[in-house]
């Protein structure tokens, strides 16, 4: 049957219809997996090695809120020096005066939770 030409018209009735059922029991049929033992080993055996574990924390983080903090307070005196009375003025430093707490509150905050 398996050199048997597909073309319908050849074949007779019984045979389209044995051809009918092997296609539908093969469709129909449910896979048997098999896992080799050894599977798990020969994946794990191809991973490769852990790379080793940084030992020094890095704190770019709190480096970043310190330099934010310094900057907003740098900006904040010179802005006191030189204010001149503008309402762009008054906004600006009210603006980086809030910066500036919330800055100084976020960092304390985080300190104070690494503890």
């Amino acid at each position: 049957m398996h050199n048997d030409p597909l073309n319908p018209q050849n074949l007779s009735p019984t045979a389209a219809e044995h051809l009918d059922l092997r296609i539908t029991r093969a469709l129909e049929a449910a896979p048997e997996p098999h896992i080799a033992a050894d599977f798990a080993t020969r994946v794990v055996s191809r991973l490769p090695a852990r790379r080793p574990v940084s030992l020094t924390p890095t704190h770019y983080g709190q480096n970043a809120m310190v330099i934010g903090i310094l900057v907003t307070l740098a900006a904040l005196i010179l802005l006191a020096l030189h204010a001149t009375g503008h309402a762009s003025f008054g906004l600006l430093e009210s603006l980086l005066f809030a910066q500036f707490v919330a800055l100084a509150v976020w960092f304390s905050v985080w300190r104070h939770s690494l503890r």
